[in-house]
């Protein structure tokens, strides 16, 4: 049998809480310590469609990427969208844990498995932190690669039909940044570190114009783009270590964003 302490405890081991920014909420969020877990549904997000979705398959736990609660809440009531989901998951007696920027910054967490899918590299250094672990990564990549082919490459292995950019696509990329989800300040760290292209979401004009005066390459990956990765890759860890202990399904939670 696994309780909800054997899931917080290994989970605690893989990203350990201390590694989340000041700023985050992380662990077990809404649950009983001594909960069996059979059941594990994981998302990016929580909301009630995943909610929704725990209880069709029955569920014990929602593992989240992003903490539903991150704000102090002063009110719990079903007309607020976060205290609806709440007053759901525990009516039903679900658990919630979310990994956030721990599991950003540990080693071998989402940000190095960002770095492997979008051009098959291993991380060199961390932007923030003490490396192996640590905010950010940089590479300096095995062969050097045309920003064109580059942009070409994270269009298909992230399935992005359309890309933003800062920078000429014959520029030669040899050294490469990334920040998984919302990096956008970090930018000056990565080109200060020696990065040719800075890849990461959420940048606002003054990051896009600070790249183009300094002739840096930019590249905005999206922050569900860069992230939604979380969900396979926590299944495949969970389902290597719990085995047949437990059951572990994935949900895609929608892009809020639309493009026409």
């Amino acid at each position: 049998m696994v309780t909800m302490k054997d899931f917080c405890d290994y989970l605690e081991t893989l990203a350990p809480s201390a590694l989340a920014e000041d700023y985050d909420n992380v662990g077990i969020l809404i649950g009983d310590q001594e909960a069996e877990i059979t059941r594990i549904l994981i998302s990016l997000d929580t909301d009630e469609s995943v909610v929704c979705e725990a209880e069709r398959i029955g569920a014990d736990l929602v593992l989240s990427h992003h903490p539903l609660l991150f704000h102090p809440l002063k009110q719990i009531v079903r007309q607020d969208a976060v205290g609806n989901t709440v007053i759901k998951l525990i009516q039903s007696g679900i658990n919630l844990y979310a990994m956030h920027t721990n599991f950003d910054s540990v080693k071998n967490g989402l940000c190095d498995y960002f770095l492997k899918t979008i051009c098959n590299a291993e991380a060199s250094q961390s932007m923030e932190g003490e490396f192996p672990d640590g905010i950010g990564r940089i590479t300096e990549l095995p062969e050097k690669i045309m920003l064109s082919d580059l942009l070409a490459m994270l269009k298909e292995r992230l399935h992005m039909e359309h890309i933003r950019f800062v920078g000429d696509e014959n520029q030669t990329i040899s050294k490469l940044a990334v920040c998984n989800g919302g990096g956008a300040d970090l930018i000056y760290d990565a080109y200060h570190l020696g990065a040719d292209v800075y890849i990461s979401g959420d940048f606002k004009y003054h990051h896009a114009r600070h790249a183009y005066e300094t002739g840096k390459a930019l590249v905005e990956v999206p922050h569900y783009e860069a992230e939604i990765l979380f969900c396979d890759y926590m299944a495949e860890i969970l389902q290597k270590h719990f085995g047949q202990k437990c059951e572990v399904f994935v949900y895609k939670n929608e892009n809020p964003w639309k493009n026409i």
